[in-house]
């Protein structure tokens, strides 16, 4: 960025005084000027739709505990709550009890998923499991097990034919010896392209890649990977290095919010995502844990400085948002808590934060002594608040080089007061494509901000951007559909194309987008993924390939992009759905939102049907059918189906609408199946927007008496 450099010396006796440290300037810009890009990753979740393993069994649910009645023969699905599973440091199944109660004799089960809810999207054929220890495992849903035995090592093993649908794969451990349990369970994929994954059981060292190849393909062309929410970073319960999740766990999978049988929200284990930056030649990024003490930190660090490659960097950054006060962004709650501690008397929240901040990226610095170049420390802000930004740098004392913020493009709320059902897809593109030059000024003003604290540190201090992208959420309104729509319509890739050349040429270093992979199907906090299925044809992603043209550099000698022409063909049906919260009695309904890509000049129709998931109709939703009509020029429409609610504590449930029989129009090939998720009312209340609002007036007075932006 050229930001202003001096003598070391020089401005180490100006600033030594303020506590201010000093290291060498970071060169974080491509080899070409431009900006470099990365990618965000998705959590590690069995309904996720990423291939990140070649042993599937490493991304399956946690141990789900279940229980058998022993006359019957029948199954309970969750018994968790009252009865957790009792599980070895490692997370395997140790034993399965067995107890009496409402005149049932009863013994746990311990049962887990794949590839859950992701409409098919994993690949068919032959799975091979493996698994050591005495006792009975049950394999079902997409399986079938075709051959079964146990070599001459004792190690058990079942070849699984697999079809995929969206029930995905079950595994079940119906009966466990304590003496020798079953463990060290292994679901290997399919053979890809020549390569056999059975058997490869890895560790650390070992002289394979964990990795499926085409997860590394599509990841191959991003220079820097941010582990943000691979660490579960935003719920966290990490204190000290015992806590971690181990490369010897049962599975690396987990959930925003743990389970009975396995409560630690621990995120993937630092041996696999290191493994994983030297696989694709990437810098990765790391969110150190909000609560995480001192030896973690210090032990993090000094694994990432042994065992990262020779020539990669590595980024780090305190917690994630911690201005954001919404539902499960647990680090700001926790911000707001130390206020009230006595030591914090007299300090606001970016004081705080910036405080914490400071002490983990010391203990990196310290760490990386004598290899400062290889360290990349994020004082992470607010994009809309630049006042806010800039009191974190304050209170973090010059321990940074470089600043991030996420300036992602969305219709303002302003232009959203005027949306309803028949919103157009046309008419939240254009909004959309209005407010790139929102974020230009965004990252302009902290262009501005970075070369300011780049003179009062004498070093270059970067812009990155930690997130960005399209953040089209719904928020469950009525026009959510269109919203879902026009993300995933071709044009959107031409905006993201022209967003990403505009934060380029208003000085971002670095851009990460955010993310990728994800489920189709609107939701309330809109559709981030580059990618709804790991196979997914390259010619439909078409966000995706926006991103790779920025990353592979063929964006930059493309002229800007002109507005397509006029869809000429049949229109395409979609369906969105999308989710409340159960109540104790009686009925609610749930809408889903049926949408054309676009106008039509003859009247369409389509039929619909609800069909079960988790959620039953009859005792959890009212089963309906029916067709429904577009007039000429007419893109939005709505349906809404019956929730029950019940007395019962229960987790959440989900159905789904599924769309056939189109006259004058086709279904989308992605979105023909939507979910109606069923919330569980025992969940925690979202966090305190008094608090959020009363921080965002407090930045916004300031920033106003300052004069500045």
């Amino acid at each position: 960025m050229g930001h202003a450099t001096g003598s070391r010396s020089r401005w180490t006796r100006r600033f030594r005084g303020l506590g201010l440290e000093l290291l060498e300037a970071r060169r974080l810009l491509a080899a070409d000027g431009r900006m470099t890009v990365g990618m965000n990753l998705e959590n590690v979740v069995d309904w996720s739709p990423a291939w990140v393993f070649t042993d599937a069994f490493q991304a399956s649910r946690p141990w789900i505990a279940q229980a058998i009645d022993l006359e019957t023969g029948g199954l309970i699905w969750d018994v968790g709550d009252s009865r957790p599973l009792d599980l070895d440091n490692a997370g395997n199944v140790a034993s399965l009890a067995t107890w009496t109660e409402g005149g049932r004799t009863l013994r746990h089960a311990a049962g887990t998923l794949l590839f859950r809810e992701i409409g098919g999207a994993y690949p068919a054929g032959t799975y091979r499991a493996e698994w050591s220890g005495t006792g009975t495992v049950r394999f079902g849903f997409d399986a079938r097990v075709t051959a079964s035995g146990r070599t001459a090592a004792g190690i058990n093993w079942a070849d699984l034919e697999v079809s995929p649908t969206d029930a995905g794969i079950s595994v079940r451990i119906e009966a466990t010896d304590r003496a020798d349990p079953v463990r060290d369970i292994h679901v290997w994929m399919p053979d890809w392209q020549g390569r056999r994954f059975a058997g490869e059981r890895w560790q650390p060292g070992a002289g394979f890649s964990p990795f499926h190849p085409l997860f590394l393909e599509r990841l191959a062309p991003f220079d820097v990977i941010r582990f943000m929410g691979m660490q579960e970073t935003n719920t966290s319960e990490i204190v000290t290095w015992a806590d971690r999740r181990d490369a010897g766990a049962a599975r690396q999978g987990s959930g925003p919010t743990g389970s009975p049988s396995e409560p630690l929200v621990n995120g993937l284990s630092l041996e696999y995502m290191v493994q994983l930056a030297n696989d694709l030649d990437a810098d990765p990024w790391f969110n150190m844990p909000h609560m995480a003490d001192d030896g973690f930190v210090a032990n993090f660090a000094a694994y990432v400085r042994d065992h990262l490659e020779p020539g990669r960097k590595v980024y780090v950054e305190w917690a994630n948002e911690v201005w954001n006060f919404g539902w499960g962004f647990e680090a700001s709650q926790w911000v707001a808590g130390q206020l009230a501690l006595p030591e914090n008397d007299g300090l606001d929240h970016w004081q705080v934060a910036g405080r914490e901040a400071k002490r983990d990226l010391d203990i990196w610095s310290t760490v990386f002594t004598g290899q400062q170049s290889r360290l990349v420390r994020v004082a992470a802000g607010w994009a809309a608040v630049d006042w806010v930004t800039n009191r974190i740098a304050e209170s973090m004392g010059g321990s940074f080089d470089a600043i991030a913020v996420a300036p992602y493009i969305t219709p303002t709320d302003a232009q959203r007061e005027s949306y309803s059902a028949a919103t157009t897809v046309d008419r939240v593109l254009t909004d959309t494509r209005a407010n790139i030059a929102a974020s230009v000024e965004w990252v302009a003003t902290h262009d501005r901000l970075a070369r300011e604290w780049s003179g009062r540190l004498g070093r270059d201090i970067g812009l990155v951007a930690y997130e960005g992208g399209p953040h089209l959420d719904g928020r469950s309104a009525a026009y959510q559909g269109a919203f879902y729509a026009a993300t995933n319509d071709p044009r959107m890739g031409d905006i993201v194309r022209d967003y990403l050349r505009a934060v380029d040429a208003a000085g971002l270093d670095v851009y990460v987008d955010f993310q990728f992979t994800g489920a189709a199907g609107a939701a309330p906090w809109g559709d981030f993924a580059k990618l709804h299925r790991m196979d997914e044809p390259l010619a439909e992603a078409h966000r995706y390939r926006a991103v790779v043209a920025a990353a592979d550099g063929s964006l930059w000698g493309a002229p800007p992009s002109q507005p397509p022409p006029p869809p000429s063909g049949p229109p395409q049906f979609a369906v969105t759905g999308s989710s409340l919260v159960e109540g104790h009695s009686g009925r609610r309904w749930l809408t889903f939102t049926i949408t054309l890509s676009h106008a039509w000049t003859r009247p369409t129709s389509v039929g619909w049907a609800t069909s079960n998931g988790s959620a039953v109709a009859g005792r959890d939703y009212v089963k309906a059918a029916g067709r429904i009509a577009f007039a000429v020029g007419q893109t939005v429409r709505t349906i809404r189906v019956a929730v029950i609610g019940e007395r019962l504590r229960e987790a959440d449930e989900r159905f789904h609408v599924g769309l056939g029989a189109p006259v004058n129009a086709r279904l989308s090939t992605t979105a023909r199946l939507a979910w109606g998720t069923i919330l569980d009312d025992d969940r925690p209340a979202p966090a305190a927007q008094s608090l959020f609002a009363a921080l965002v007036a407090a930045a916004v007075e300031t920033d106003s008496r300052s004069g500045s932006r």
